[in-house]
């Protein structure tokens, strides 16, 4: 029985992280999409256009970005595009915070253009 009870309680951490951490991930990978569209499809458009569709973009997708999140600035040919998504990975657990020391939140990044 106690084996049980260690199984399902490892279960329910996973589907926990899962649950925080997923959409963060999603929300991720869809950015990227939207950093390598505008550096290739859009980049013999105007900044305002380009500002334009990534405003779209992310107003439909329903991701909240701040300055540091999606930086997008013009190169030499083209868009410069930086992206940089910060994932909690701590659990909150009857009023209590788990997490491992050091290792509170993931960061990822990704920049592509020139």
């Amino acid at each position: 029985m106690s084996r049980f009870l260690l199984i399902g309680g490892v279960i329910g951490l996973l589907l926990t992280f899962m649950g925080k951490a997923g959409p963060s991930l999603y929300d991720y990978y869809l950015m990227r999409d939207l950093a390598d569209r505008v550096v290739l499809d859009y980049a013999n458009l105007p900044e305002a256009e380009v500002m334009r569709r990534v405003k779209f973009e992310l107003n439909r997708s329903r991701i909240v970005t701040d300055e540091e999140t999606f930086q997008l600035w013009e190169a030499k040919e083209g868009y410069h595009v930086k992206v940089t998504q910060h994932i909690p990975l701590t659990i909150e657990i009857g009023g209590r915070t788990l997490a491992l020391e050091g290792h509170e939140e993931m960061v990822l990044q990704y920049e592509v253009g020139q």
